[in-house]
């Protein structure tokens, strides 16, 4: 049984409850304040609305996105998972003017359905007659995805990191590219060490040619890159170099649910 308590999100058990008009010492995340994170990410202006507080530990942290994702049991109510969705849009839309997005753009998770329930959300808090266009990003084949050559020498080969950076290089070049590129399926988290993931590229596109061109072609929208929880950065910065590199003529602006890079 749930056991209500006076805070914003505490765990009980093996289940997690929210109270969304009170903070504690013992909240894993503070729903009350502040309402609305604010950052940048590869130059773009980047919101997020809940990052965990310095005491969660790594497990209960990967507990709790489980559960937000509905990837464990229990799993979190709808009506719950809407209204955590909803407490921050209400700081986020005077900073971007969500009533005037044009198009999201997010990359595509069989995995989990929050980032489609984010939308919904969103939707929903702007208007149902309110027409967007929506971009997926989806995987590409492992044996598309490449390596940076030319940020990792401007960042690694110096006479300070020589050694460091021909150790580095002979594991890229013999290990870990050939690695990816036998894998039936790339996933960054898991197949790319943290010191690595900035360079890797090409692992996402566009769902299909005619939403590339479709994208090419807009000119000066109001575009939401969304996501639920950014771990690393480095899918967002996958999304934004394919978007500046496809159109450079739009507002583009990020946002994800929580921040968990830490």
């Amino acid at each position: 049984m749930k056991r209500y308590i006076k805070s914003g999100v505490q765990i009980v058990g093996n289940d997690f409850v929210f109270d969304f008009e009170h903070n504690s010492k013992d909240d894993i995340i503070e729903i009350q304040t502040p309402q609305i994170f604010k950052s940048s990410i590869n130059n773009n202006l980047y919101w997020f609305g809940y990052i965990f507080k310095p005491h969660v530990s790594s497990r209960d942290r990967t507990k709790f996105i489980h559960y937000l994702k509905g990837l464990s049991e229990p799993s979190i109510s709808d009506a719950d998972l809407k209204r955590f969705i909803q407490r921050p849009l209400q700081y986020l839309s005077p900073e971007v003017n969500l009533a005037n997005l044009d198009c999201f753009v997010y990359p595509l998770s069989g995995r989990s359905k929050l980032v489609n329930t984010m939308i919904r959300v969103i939707n929903q808090f702007t208007g149902h007659d309110t027409n967007r266009v929506n971009f997926e990003m989806i995987k590409s084949a492992p044996t598309d995805v490449q390596f940076d050559w030319k940020l990792f020498n401007s960042e690694w080969d110096t006479p300070e990191t020589k050694l460091q950076y021909m150790q580095m290089k002979k594991y890229i070049e013999d290990i870990l590219i050939p690695k990816i590129h036998q894998q039936n399926y790339f996933s960054i988290a898991k197949n790319v060490k943290a010191k690595y993931r900035p360079y890797i590229k090409n692992y996402l596109k566009f769902a299909s040619t005619e939403e590339s061109d479709n994208f090419s072609n807009l000119s000066n929208a109001n575009i939401l890159v969304i996501d639920d929880i950014n771990a690393s950065g480095s899918t967002l910065n996958e999304v934004l170099r394919i978007l500046n590199s496809r159109n450079n003529r739009c507002n583009i602006y990020v946002y994800t649910l929580i921040e968990h890079t830490s």
